[in-house]
């Protein structure tokens, strides 16, 4: 199939645009990615896909010009009352792909109808994540604690080393930083990075927050804390780092659900192009 991935932005492509390119070509389709111009055109795509973005009308434009089928990925939260850009969107695509429960009811409650939108929070690549290095956390010292998100105040103690990965890591480098860590620890969701840590059976400790328990459950593949509660993940951090058997035991649990569900970007690829219409 021709996949036409409408992005018109500058500099490093968005995670699931990049991420999903690739998974579309090792998949056998070809791919254009750009703006909705006469590249585009020359190109003929039987499958138009789109990050929403507020405003931007460029894909559900172009679809019905072509009359092509338009799948719209859903990773913020829509506007409301949604502006005639927006409306244009929403009655356009065949296929909507939200992050998670919330932002599906947040689009149905648009007037998108229901049963075209689907919950697919992200995707990993487990392969990145194979072999002996990503073998369950280690029980030697130094435990090594890996902060997802900006640098939290000084954590200071015997036998623990803090490695802060940040939101501004491109997406491939994150692979060898989760190599060197023995617990994840997620201030807030972060689905793409979650997905990334199940794969590498890491044990995380993430907040208790309805997107995150549609991906972990509590004392079974991960540490899940009150984020309104002052030092809560650290408190479930210590847990950890005292258990090396727990962290074992939860990064496994973690990995296991990640391939019960298939929660890659090859099997979201899979899934857009099967679900749009045309095959």
């Amino acid at each position: 199939m021709r996949v036409f991935i409408c992005w018109r932005g500058r500099g490093r492509a968005p995670e699931v645009i990049a991420e999903l390119t690739t998974a579309l070509l090792q998949e056998g389709h070809e791919v254009h990615v750009g703006k909705a111009d006469r590249a585009a055109r020359r190109f003929a795509p039987e499958l138009v896909i789109a990050r929403y973005e507020p405003g931007d009308f460029a894909a559900a434009w172009f679809a019905r010009r072509r009359r092509v089928p338009l799948a719209v990925f859903v990773e913020t939260a829509p506007r409301r009352p949604p502006p005639l850009s927006d409306r244009m969107t929403w009655r356009t695509a065949g296929r909507v792909i939200a992050a998670n429960a919330g932002l599906k009811a947040a689009v149905a409650a648009l007037g998108v109808d229901a049963e075209s939108i689907e919950i697919w929070p992200a995707g990993t690549v487990p392969e990145r994540f194979l072999p002996s290095p990503f073998a369950p956390s280690r029980a030697s010292e130094p435990v090594v604690l890996g902060w997802f998100g900006n640098a939290p105040g000084s954590i200071a103690a015997p036998g623990l080393v803090l490695s802060v990965i940040g939101d501004a890591v491109p997406p491939v480098r994150v692979a060898d930083l989760i190599a060197g860590i023995d617990v994840a620890l997620f201030p807030q969701a972060s689905a793409a990075r979650m997905l990334d840590c199940m794969a590498a059976a890491r044990a995380i400790v993430a907040p208790d927050m309805p997107e995150v328990r549609e991906l972990l459950a509590h004392e079974q593949s991960a540490l899940l804390f009150d984020p309104a509660e002052d030092g809560a993940v650290l408190r479930a951090a210590a847990r950890l780092v005292a258990d090396p058997a727990l962290r074992a035991r939860l990064g496994e649990a973690a990995r296991g659900e990640l391939i019960r569900r298939d929660l890659t970007w090859r099997a979201l690829a899979r899934r857009v192009v099967v679900g749009s219409g045309r095959l």
